[in-house]
């Protein structure tokens, strides 16, 4: 069974989104131009979402060593950390300029591309629509990580909640004053 690949944007496109997409974030710290949130709803190809979406990041630390060394004392070695990350239900990703953005149809996920929720400082955002398909808001990631130790063990466990924050409102008259 073959698998069937979205079509692809073209360089034109993508400099189109990532340019209003710098007009949203950056231009205003309360609103938005509501054009240039529907140019990049339009421009972004709407990708299946699956009902459930997951990630995980586990992080194991490796064997350490300690011991004494000659005219310095006590030295210990840690070793290499090792980082398995992976997801499900993942959409399909458009990169266009320094934003990463999937169409969820409702919304458009936006992430600068050196970023995402694992990051210790993520930097995502969610652009939302109303019923008509209208502009309405944008938002912001902010998680919250939640860390659970075993007792009687060196173990812990800890687990990242991502929350969607209020940031702006689409501009009244649809352009930002600028």
């Amino acid at each position: 069974m073959s698998k069937a690949y979205p079509p692809d944007l073209r360089i034109d496109d993508r400099m189109i989104v990532a340019a209003a997409l710098d007009r949203i974030l950056y231009d205003d710290p309360d609103h938005f131009a509501a054009e240039d949130a529907r140019t990049v709803r339009r421009l972004i190809p709407h990708s299946r979402s699956a009902w459930l979406r997951l990630g995980f990041r586990a992080e194991r630390q490796g064997p350490s060593m300690k011991g004494e060394a000659a005219g310095i004392g006590d030295v210990r070695m840690e070793g290499d950390k090792k980082v398995v990350e992976g997801s499900v239900g993942e959409s399909a990703t458009w990169r266009c300029g320094q934003y990463k953005i999937t169409n969820h149809g409702g919304d458009l996920e936006i992430w600068q591309v050196m970023s995402d929720e694992y990051a210790p400082e993520p930097k995502g955002a969610r652009l939302e629509f109303d019923e008509k398909g209208e502009p309405e808001r944008l938002t912001f990631f902010q998680p919250r990580d939640i860390e659970l130790r075993i007792p009687f063990t060196s173990l812990a466990v800890g687990v990242r909640l991502g929350g969607w924050q209020p940031w702006k409102m689409v501009a009244e008259g649809g352009v930002v004053a600028g």
